[in-house]
């Protein structure tokens, strides 16, 4: 064969294949729309579906009127709207096609439409069983048809279903001839190509492709099938999840219900046309809201309400609302209080919202209001006098000066404090002490003017405010006042006498401050104290140098520790029948830098007022105690407690830690305590006196016999020594009463066990009187005067010796 026919044959051959190609190609796509119509062909589903969710409607309106307690009004809805949606499918989609063939069908499908729309509004409205078996009836009508209309979907379905497959049996088989006639033309080639084996084989691999592609086609649309019977799975899980959240939106729905009725505070929200969109139940509680009110309910109708037919708080409502008209036009966040004639006192916090309605919340603060009121005046008032306190007092005193310079006037401070109040509260306990003061607040007030201001500053201390023209005004109140607090008063059948000292500061043309004002009052107070009591005094310039001093002085003295200012001067003590020192008693010296030797007269108070005594006794105490150390074993060293120090609970700690750190001991180491100690609280400095005496060391009551008590106190405690005041050696030699009070105390030591040692022997006779009245041990100037102790002697004689040298 030719080249040239060959080539036509191949050619032709070709040609063939293209066509042939081709033809599969037109045949597979009509293949696949048919195979694509098969699987839509869902038209009888639908018809059945429908009547399926027909029936259950009319069975759950039937269990809803038979009262089954399963089915509710919300499954019988659910059950409705289920239908809805069927019916609606009917009428839209490939079952058009069908009512297009059946055009007898349409009627049906219209008729089930108006139907449902007609029961509508009873499904709504479904409340009786009566109701649901009306609506039953309704829908009886609708059974055959529906039946009918099923039956002649599904026989129209099978129609369309074998009619699609002769096509695909038409289609097979022109596939197969085609197939067949590939076939034989490939035989063709095989007879005239024998000898070309490589085209042959790439011939039946292109078959073979193409037969793969089938194949791999066959495969998309079984996957088509199962991603068809997968979105109907996944179309179920909606609708579960649907229902899922419906239930969840209902109960959350419940919870914002609850949470709102259960507010602290009345809550009601408002749209732009002004209607009330939600109220909470504190709301309605708070102004009296009755059931005819609920949301949807403008603003002007509740006003109205509220002016024609009142209710309680109705008008308070009416009000708030009027001023928050006014408020909003700005549109911006506010607060405001409003209180009613009666008291009642409302918060209210408005807030805008974005679509211009608002939110505001209200509270009833009446009963806050009240307390308020009674917190800020117990703030400004005493609680057991009911007078004015210290912040009134000041702030009125600031009104004052202000008020006088604009009058011309003058602004008097009167600063009281009453005498022997602490002897009633110590004796008679503060519970007197309370009646007390309240009885004395009652004279104080029937003392002075209207306008005038009396104040409780603390404890015994009292404070007048005046406004006068002259001096003399502040005179006279003070002398009234005097004569008012000195009369006896009848206290639960005990009569009580008490007085009081004044202090009178008067408001210059400086311009002094209240503070100012006080301070100077205080200064006079202080001066008429010290003069002798129930008196008045007022102040004068030079009270304040005394007290620029005196600061100067406590400044000195609290740098005076830390700057080693301090050292300890020794006295020795004699003891008459041995002849012979007995011990030193260690006494406190203050080197100024400037001034020198400060007396303890002058600086010992001051560190007992400012919190110093504490301690500069503990370093007294540990100091003696190491000198001590120094001397023979037999020699004491005394040491004199202040009773500030003494109120200090760590008083036995110190003692304890002064022997711990000294090695000294314990008998060697006499406490010096005054009868004033004991008038502090006699049972607690009782107890302290015994654990002091449990250490091991010596107790001594000094100054004995200057007290109204002093027979009593040795009674309570055993004290080891008692030391006669100087003042009682002084006047030996001059009044017979003295020697005769030195006698009866050496007596008294002798007899308790007691030793006794009389201070302030200055000259020989003294010291012959005082061993004849059987003391046991003296201390004085005519043995030696106080030194430091590195100029110390330990022997009497060596004493002596020291003596006659000076």
């Amino acid at each position: 064969m030719s080249l040239r026919a060959l080539k036509i044959v191949l050619a032709v051959v070709i040609a063939g294949f293209i066509l042939s190609a081709a033809y599969i190609s037109i045949l597979i796509v009509e293949r696949q729309e048919v195979l694509k119509q098969v699987a839509r062909y869902n038209m009888p589903w639908h018809a059945s579906a429908a009547m399926y969710e027909f029936a259950r409607l009319e069975q759950r309106l039937s269990a809803y009127a038979a009262q089954d307690p399963t089915v509710n009004k919300d499954e019988v809805g659910l059950r409705y709207d289920i239908m809805v949606s069927r019916s609606d499918l009917l009428r839209s989609g490939e079952f058009r096609e069908f009512l297009r063939a059946a055009p007898e069908w349409q009627e049906a499908v219209e008729e089930l439409g108006k139907t449902l729309a007609e029961i509508q509004p009873f499904i709504e409205n479904l409340d009786t069983p009566e109701a649901a078996l009306s609506i039953v009836r309704t829908l009886e009508r609708l059974d055959l048809k529906l039946a009918g209309l099923a039956a002649a979907a599904l026989h129209f379905g099978g129609q369309r279903v074998e009619q699609d497959q002769q096509e695909l049996i038409r289609l097979h088989w022109l596939f197969s001839s085609l197939a067949a006639g590939l076939i034989a033309l490939g035989l063709v080639l095989l007879a005239l190509l024998g000898w070309h084996n490589r085209l042959l084989e790439k011939a039946q691999r292109e078959l073979r492709l193409l037969a793969d592609n089938f194949q791999n086609m066959s495969v998309k649309l079984e996957r088509t099938n199962k991603a068809l019977g997968s979105a109907y799975e996944e179309l179920q899980l909606r609708n579960e999840a649907l229902q899922r959240q419906e239930h969840e939106l209902r109960t959350q729905n419940d919870r914002f219900d609850a949470a709102l009725n259960n507010m602290s505070h009345g809550l009601c929200m408002v749209d732009n046309n002004e209607r009330i969109i939600v109220f909470n139940a504190r709301f309605a509680h708070l102004f009296g809201l009755d059931g005819s009110v609920q949301p949807g309910a403008t603003l002007g109708g509740l006003l109205e309400q509220a002016t024609a037919r009142p209710w309680r708080n109705a008008e308070a409502l009416r009000q708030i609302l009027i001023e928050q008209q006014e408020l909003m036009r700005n549109r911006q966040q506010f607060t405001f209080i409003q209180e009613q004639s009666d008291g009642q006192t409302f918060a209210i916090s408005h807030q805008p919202m974005s679509n211009g309605g608002w939110v505001a919340t209200y509270e009833d603060i009446t009963e806050r209001r009240q307390a308020e009121s009674q917190i800020a005046y117990m703030a400004h008032h005493d609680a057991l006098t009911d007078l004015a306190n210290r912040v009134l007092f000041r702030q009125q005193l600031e009104h004052a000066l202000v008020d006088a310079e604009r009058q011309n006037k003058l602004v008097a401070v009167l600063c009281l404090d009453l005498d022997r109040f602490k002897d009633v509260n110590d004796s008679l306990g503060h519970e007197t002490g309370d009646i007390l003061l309240q009885a004395v607040a009652a004279r104080l007030r029937s003392c002075i003017r209207n306008q005038d201001v009396v104040a409780r500053l603390g404890g015994d201390e009292f404070a007048i405010l005046q406004i006068v023209s002259e001096p003399q005004e502040c005179a006279t109140l003070s002398t009234r006042i005097c004569e008012a607090i000195g009369m006896p008063y009848d206290l639960e059948g005990q009569e009580i006498v008490i007085g009081t000292s004044i202090g009178i500061a008067l408001a210059s043309g400086d311009n002094p401050s209240p503070d100012h004002l006080l301070k100077q009052a205080d200064l006079a107070l202080y001066r008429a104290k010290a003069e002798g009591r129930g008196i008045y005094r007022f102040f004068e310039p030079e009270m304040d140098a005394q007290l620029q001093a005196r600061r100067a002085l406590e400044m000195d003295l609290r740098k005076a520790l830390p700057n080693k200012e301090f050292e300890l001067f020794f006295q020795p003590q004699i003891n008459i029948r041995a002849n012979e020192i007995s011990g030193f008693e260690a006494l406190l010296r203050w080197r100024h830098p400037e001034r020198g030797l400060v007396s303890p007269g002058e600086f010992i108070p001051v560190a007992e007022d400012i919190g110093l005594i504490a301690s500069v006794g503990d370093w007294v105490l540990e100091q003696a105690c190491m000198v001590a150390t120094q001397w023979p074993k037999n020699i004491k060293v005394a040491v004199n407690l202040s009773p500030v120090q003494f109120r200090n609970r760590t008083l036995v700690q110190s003692v304890g830690r002064a022997l711990a750190r000294s090695g000294l001991a314990p008998e060697r180491v006499e406490l010096e305590i005054t009868e004033s100690v004991l008038l502090q609280d006699n049972e607690m400095t009782v107890a302290t006196l015994h654990q002091l005496r449990r250490l091991g060391v010596r107790i001594a009551m000094d100054d004995f016999g200057t007290g109204y008590s002093s027979l009593s106190y040795l009674r309570s405690f055993p004290f080891d020594k008692i030391k006669i005041d100087q003042s009682f050696v002084r006047e030996m030699s001059s009044r017979a009463d003295c020697l005769a009070i030195v006698r009866s105390i050496a007596s008294l030591g002798a007899s308790l066990g007691m030793t006794t040692v009389a201070e302030g022997v200055e000259t020989e006779d003294q010291f012959l009187q005082i061993s004849a009245a059987g003391c046991t041990e003296v201390q004085g100037y005519y043995f030696g005067k106080p030194k430091p102790a590195r100029e110390l002697s330990h022997s009497l004689a060596a004493l002596k010796r020291t003596a006659e040298v000076a």
